[in-house]
């Protein structure tokens, strides 16, 4: 089981660099990056979010930041919100991304909570579940074929490529959950994230509660199983809080068949002395029980 952890959110970039670096140092297999491209002021902050309050990154500025700043380990997106861009444009930059960082991305990808969000960059909030396959599918094959032609209801791509190609298909996960639906993704939702994604990445809320999680992981992964996948090449990122027992945490996602847990951010992180010196207690932590795979 691989163990990362997310990026808190900092304004200033040497504090990005000094934690990435740092979290880097101590052994972890990858960096987790949220984002939102705007903050919706009408409606109130959501409760048990996965990352602290604070500004908002955007996923394929700070990841193409930390792949200059770091030289090994993994680069995630948690969740990049891919209905805000144009297929092509997200497939290029994720392209860019992998090239630049030498094959360290693993693109994890979002409806998004906020339907304002989504209106406000000219998407129908109800198009976005239909939207996000199509997405999924013309950026693998953008990835992938020296040409290509797409024709769907959201996305046309007529006679086009990609200048530089990744070399290869860049991973792509997907998350999900809702307050209302206290985490869980539901079940149209369910069966996108089984039949399209490399792998399912959960809501700090499933974090908070494994043994909802890892009911929910088992029905995912026979819907993969009827989806004509294989289960066993189908990733699980699990979300441990900012603190608490790490360990019998961990002990519990890795029975429920986690491949990947993160250590979550916390609003008390804006202090990266603090926030390195957490992240290290949390990996000795887990180490102690577990030792994870070299990355």
């Amino acid at each position: 089981m691989l163990i990362g952890c997310d990026l808190p959110y900092y304004s200033d970039p040497g504090a990005v660099r000094a934690f990435a670096q740092a979290a880097e140092d101590i052994g972890y297999s990858y960096l987790a990056v949220h984002e939102h491209v705007l903050s919706m002021r009408s409606a109130p902050p959501a409760p048990l979010s996965p990352a602290p309050p604070g500004p908002s990154y955007e996923c394929s500025t700070m990841l193409a930041f930390l792949s200059a700043v770091t030289s090994r380990i993994g680069l995630s997106t948690s969740m990049l919100l891919l209905p805000l861009r144009p297929a092509a444009l997200a497939a290029k930059q994720a392209a860019e991304i992998d090239l630049l960082s030498g094959q360290r991305l693993r693109l994890g990808v979002a409806l998004g909570r906020s339907g304002g969000e989504a209106a406000a960059h000219g998407v129908v909030p109800g198009d976005r579940g239909e939207l996000i396959e199509e997405q999924v599918a013309v950026m693998r094959l953008l990835w992938t074929q020296p040409t290509v032609r797409y024709q769907g209801r959201h996305v046309r791509i007529p006679h086009a490529a990609l200048d530089r190609r990744p070399g290869r298909s860049i991973p792509v996960w997907m998350g999900g959950g809702t307050l209302r639906s206290r985490g869980c993704p539901p079940p149209r939702a369910m069966r996108r994230i089984a039949a399209l994604a490399d792998g399912f990445t959960m809501s700090a809320l499933l974090g908070l509660r494994p043994g909802r999680g890892a009911a929910l992981v088992a029905t995912l992964l026979d819907l993969v199983e009827e989806a004509g996948r294989d289960r066993s090449a189908f990733g699980i990122e699990a979300r441990l809080p900012p603190r608490g027992r790490h360990p019998q945490a961990a002990d519990a996602w890795r029975r429920a068949g986690a491949t990947h847990l993160t250590v979550g951010a916390h609003p008390a992180d804006g202090d990266v002395d603090d926030a390195t010196a957490r992240i290290l207690a949390a990996f000795e932590s887990l180490c102690a029980s577990h030792r994870p795979p070299p990355h």
